[in-house]
């Protein structure tokens, strides 16, 4: 198959190629490359993919870690509430002050660990002086602090660990998922580029339309629109975006453009 002017052709051809004066390269990067003179043109470059493995990594053992942490003070809270808890002690208790008298205010006595006690309830009790049998729960080694049964003396259980810690964690692994899938969308992306690159071919094509368009977040992308003739094929129209290149989108090349294809199947193939 001839050579096109404008240089030499490194790559297999798989059809007639246009002059590589005249070709437009969307990196411009690709003219070296299908000279033989330079790599592909890619997407998924290597310090990206290794910034996203790395996040993907440190985002998961982050989050295991802090997990085992919470988890960890969790139980050691639970574990000292459960040893309160098993200390409570309950014995029988008698009502003292119910003389019907305007001044009188009923008291609990009791007695514990060898010594007797009488509080007063820290709450004004309409039953106190009911006819029927008392028990109080105290707190092991520290009988004053007391309650009438079936009410515990001890406060009710509250987790002292941030709420920010709980969250933390799982937020940690949707980071991890997040990276991971970027991740893998670029390892699939690389995995393409390289055997574009191993087992392409080229074929010439030819610009039908070439359109830009700027994104809300900064970005933009350029669209291009073409025709180009498989081996053993008829010519199919087919369209691209690339979010990276090197086309001044002020002045796109025109309709009827010259573009070089790297072809490798009809699922695999890569306007340069």
């Amino acid at each position: 198959m001839d050579q096109p002017t404008g240089g030499n052709i490194a790559l297999r051809q798989l059809g007639p190629l246009p002059d590589l004066d005249s070709v437009v390269f969307v990196r411009k990067q690709n003219r070296a490359f299908v000279t033989g003179q330079g790599p592909m043109a890619t997407s998924a470059s290597k310090g990206a993919r290794r910034f996203l493995r790395a996040g993907t990594w440190l985002f998961l053992i982050a989050g295991v870690v802090i997990l085992l942490v919470v988890g960890a003070m969790e139980y050691f809270e639970r574990q000292q509430r459960a040893e309160l808890e098993g200390s409570l002690r309950t014995v029988d208790a008698v009502v003292v002050g119910c003389d019907n008298t305007a001044t009188s205010v009923p008291a609990f006595r009791y007695t514990a660990e060898g010594k007797t006690y009488e509080h007063y309830p820290p709450q004004t009790r309409a039953d106190s002086c009911d006819k029927k049998p008392w028990q109080v729960i105290y707190v092991a080694g520290n009988p004053d602090l007391w309650a009438v049964a079936p009410d515990s003396p001890l406060p009710p259980f509250e987790d002292n660990i941030d709420a920010i810690w709980i969250v933390i964690g799982p937020c940690l692994f949707l980071l991890a998922a997040i990276y991971w899938l970027f991740t893998w969308f670029q390892e699939r992306r690389a995995g393409k580029e390289a055997r574009l690159a191993k087992e392409g071919g080229l074929l010439g094509a030819e610009l039908v339309q070439a359109k830009y368009y700027a994104g809300d977040d900064g970005g933009s992308t350029i669209r291009l629109k073409y025709t180009m003739t498989p081996p053993k094929g008829q010519p199919v129209e087919r369209k691209r975006s690339f979010s990276r290149y090197d086309l001044n989108h002020r002045a796109l090349p025109p309709p009827g453009s010259k573009l070089l294809v790297l072809y490798v199947d009809e699922t695999l193939h890569e306007v340069l």
